[in-house]
């Protein structure tokens, strides 16, 4: 291994430490009392190398955001290589993938709330939109392949896709954040509700 390749190694290996070091950060605090001094201090390196890697916390926020989206698109690239059930399949990807690790799913969401575009470089701006239109390009290939090309009003699949979505997120953040006490005992039966309900409010054509 030449000189230039063992540097760009140790970059990405230190880089891939300073972003799970503001994870781990992000587990037990707010990300406004993270500061950037504090996953310097945390990662054991200096202010100017966490700065040669991330310019601000929304480049850190947009680097994690661009890490968990990737594991979701490879989950929706593998339902795309089922033959059967793939609504299904893809509702409950969608409910394993922010219940598996709830720690990750949270910081997640605070980063995709706090996050900044407008002190993102243009080049992690693009890479998120690109991530965004490939997830929704993935889900609309899905359904597509699932209830027949010629059977549905594209822009009317979009509202299903939107509005679907939507409701799967509120009811996950509901179960997190425990808005509804003891009420729910049984977390399988809950999820399956929650399919029940997505897929049986679709038009016949669509299950």
């Amino acid at each position: 291994m030449g000189v230039k390749e063992r540097k760009e190694r140790e970059f990405k290996r230190r880089e891939e430490e300073i972003l799970e070091t503001a994870h781990q950060l992000l587990c037990n605090m707010e990300p406004q009392k993270m500061t950037m001094e504090l996953i310097a201090e945390k990662a054991e390196i200096g202010r100017g190398t966490l700065y040669k890697h991330f310019k601000s916390k929304d480049e850190i926020y947009a680097h994690l955001m661009l890490r968990r989206r990737k594991k979701f698109i490879q989950r929706l690239k593998d339902i795309n290589q089922e033959e059967e059930e793939k609504i299904l399949k893809l509702v409950r990807s969608y409910m394993e993938y922010c219940l598996i690790d709830p720690q990750d799913f949270a910081v997640h969401k605070r980063c995709e709330q706090h996050c900044l575009r407008s002190n993102l470089g243009q080049h992690i701006i693009n890479a998120l939109d690109a991530q965004q239109n490939e997830k929704i390009k993935l889900i609309d290939q899905i359904l597509q392949t699932a209830i027949g090309k010629n059977t549905v009003n594209t822009d009317d699949l979009s509202y299903y896709i939107c509005a679907g979505w939507g409701m799967q997120r509120g009811a996950i953040d509901a179960l997190l954040e425990n808005r509804f006490g003891d009420v729910i005992q049984n977390r399988d039966k809950y999820f399956k509700t929650v399919e029940q309900m997505l897929l049986g409010g679709l038009p016949a054509i669509y299950r």
